[in-house]
């Protein structure tokens, strides 16, 4: 089973690739659901690993909803992130009635097409109403979306949705669906029984840094952040054995 590990930094990006990550979704502030990593970041995490970088593309936090003028600024990032050697890319654009937005989609799929890289759509999908699935499969496998990372709806992985979702893209084709939000040495085994040949972690832990207080909005208790370890990629990957 190929083990996707979610990072912000680059030792994040060193502990998932010796732990034995099978490839990484690089982002920015993951505490705010993951935004677009900076040319640097990527650069740098790129001369530590050799194993798929793959980018969010993600010029905010909120919604899913974007205006035309910020398409543009994740087209740019798309080019600019290709130059600076990503692999591949993620991105979710939605309407206000939770259905996917396709012009916005469209924008982003063919200029990651234009660059001949593989592209994931993001847990925006988790957002879509049930009767919305079988259609938004075809339309994403038509945008040329490789992957749809889901906890098969709502906030962290359900077996049973998953299950659900699974048969679904089946009949779609096409398209993998990557199990992530929430995935476990517990759970593990369930999707592993299903078929699922992917899953997406972050497989971290709190680790203690300076404590500021509150002046700088950080999300997580006083004098902690949390970063990937290589124990928990390890315990995730001996899980899918």
């Amino acid at each position: 089973m190929l083990l996707e590990v979610c990072v912000d930094s680059v030792e994040s990006a060193i502990y998932a690739k010796e732990g034995g990550a099978h490839r990484l979704e690089l982002c920015s502030s993951l505490e705010l659901g993951g935004l677009t990593p900076s040319i640097g970041l990527l650069l740098s995490v790129k001369s530590y690993v050799d194993i798929p970088v793959f980018c969010m593309i993600r010029p905010r936090s909120g919604d899913f909803e974007y205006s035309q003028m910020e398409v543009e600024v994740m087209v740019a990032d798309i080019n600019q992130l290709t130059i600076a050697g990503a692999d591949g890319f993620v991105f979710g654009c939605l309407n206000k009635n939770r259905t996917i937005d396709e012009v916005a989609s469209g924008r982003l799929s063919a200029a990651i097409r234009k660059v001949d890289k593989p592209m994931t759509f993001h847990r925006a999908f988790d957002l879509l109403p049930p009767t919305e699935l079988p259609s938004s499969l075809s339309l994403l496998k038509q945008l040329g979306v490789t992957r749809v990372l889901t906890t098969g709806g709502g906030d962290s992985v359900n077996i049973e949705r998953l299950a659900h979702l699974k048969s679904v893209t089946d009949e779609v084709g096409g398209i993998v669906i990557l199990p992530g939000g929430g995935v476990n040495t517990t759970n593990l085994r369930g999707l592993r029984d299903l078929g699922f040949q992917e899953v997406h972690a972050s497989c971290s832990s709190f680790i203690e840094e300076a404590d500021y207080g509150a002046r700088f909005n950080n999300p997580y208790p006083g004098g902690k952040r949390k970063m990937t370890t290589r124990t928990k990629v390890e315990e995730l990957l001996a899980a899918c054995m």
